[in-house]
């Protein structure tokens, strides 16, 4: 033991282990060697895929039934049928043996069980939990949704811009986030892998819903994004070559649009970049994230308008998907033959979405084959 890191009335002599034992290694209740959770991604892992490609997970130990249920989902449709992609699941509490053999049992690939870094979980020293708990209190008051909860705060902050760093995801290029609960719902076999899609056309992000943010969760986020805009022009994509005009009203105001992030494949590259992490810092320590109720979602949509370009973005509107009550079904014939879900449910088409004005500028043939497909099922002439 560093003799400058503990106090001068303890010896060399008296010096031992025990003196310095944590709660945790103390109360031997707390803790148990068997439930220790992974650090690093086996060196093979890759072995036999063609990209470094990785499902991740932010799941409670009592959400196994739904994370099983995520799981097998994805595997009916692309995992198993194609390549093993690795999964990696993260808690913020250590997983227990029961949830890990459970999910081992259903896996097609190799499975990673991470503990999220509590000092990237709670409170960081610059946020003032009372004033916190105000914060909670008066959105709750206001009817809010899904105001009160703590937890949902930290795990947005994590998502948006902390989850990268973790030691499991030290080797992946690119990370197809999960959501416990969700479900997938057309084919994806050898023809059509997400992962390759995205590292061929040098993709930074893709996304398959859009939809608009309560503005009373994050009114002070615009704001705080246009002063770190003033303060770091030269980061800044040009307007004309980005998405930055789809957040905005015709009164140049933020229209709370934003890509939904509970489904999303991510180049890990650009959540490491220097554009990136700078926005992330600058908004964490404004405190949004806990002082109102600020989505990862919305930060990272915001951050694509900034830093990317517009053809760094990629629509899957291939990939059916289902959440809560938000759907995406393919608009789309071919499309639509290896799906089991119905197009008519198409979050894409609500008054919420704002899918349509985003295509309008990165996929314009995209909403042509919209429209074909549309006058198809209403019996139009072409």
């Amino acid at each position: 033991m560093d003799s400058r890191k503990r106090p001068k009335w303890i010896s060399d002599h008296d010096a031992n282990d025990d003196l310095f034992l944590t709660e945790k290694d103390r109360a031997k209740h707390l803790f148990r060697d068997s439930i220790q959770p992974d650090i690093f991604m086996d060196q093979d892992v890759w072995d036999g895929l063609p990209v470094k490609g990785a499902y991740y997970m932010i799941v409670k130990n009592e959400e196994l039934h739904l994370a099983r249920s995520s799981m097998r989902s994805i595997q009916d449709r692309f995992n198993s049928h194609n390549m093993s992609y690795p999964w990696v699941f993260l808690n913020s509490q250590r997983f227990t043996t029961d949830f890990k053999k459970y999910i081992r049992k259903l896996a097609s690939g190799k499975v990673y069980f991470g503990q999220i870094d509590l000092e990237a979980w709670t409170y960081p020293e610059w946020i003032d939990a009372k004033r916190t708990e105000n914060a909670i209190r008066r959105m709750v008051h206001l009817g809010v949704k899904k105001s009160h909860s703590l937890y949902l705060r930290q795990e947005m902050r994590y998502k948006a811009g902390l989850f990268q760093h973790h030691s499991l995801f030290n080797t992946v290029d690119y990370v197809w986030r999960v959501e416990p609960g969700s479900e997938y719902t057309c084919n994806m076999f050898y023809d059509n892998d997400p992962f390759q899609t995205m590292k061929m056309k040098n993709k930074k992000l893709g996304f398959a819903i859009t939809t608009k943010e309560d503005s009373a969760t994050s009114f002070s986020l615009w704001p705080a994004t246009l002063q770190f805009m003033r303060q770091n022009p030269q980061m800044i994509t040009q307007a004309d070559s980005s998405i930055m005009p789809w957040l905005m009203t015709k009164e140049l105001e933020y229209n709370f649009c934003h890509m939904w992030s509970d489904f999303e494949i991510v180049d890990m590259a650009f959540l490491r970049s220097e554009e990136y992490q700078s926005f992330f810092h600058y908004l964490d320590l404004v405190g949004g994230f806990f002082y109102e109720r600020w989505g990862d979602g919305p930060v990272r949509s915001i951050a694509a308008a900034m830093f990317l370009k517009k053809q760094d973005i990629q629509f899957f509107n291939e990939v059916g998907y289902s959440h809560a009550s938000i759907k995406h079904c393919p608009f789309n014939k071919s499309l639509l033959e290896k799906c089991s879900c119905d197009y008519k449910d198409n979050h894409n088409f609500k008054t919420q979405s704002c899918t349509i004005d985003l295509l309008k500028q990165i996929s314009p043939q995209t909403i042509d084959e919209m429209i074909e497909f549309a006058k198809s099922k209403m019996g139009a002439p072409s």
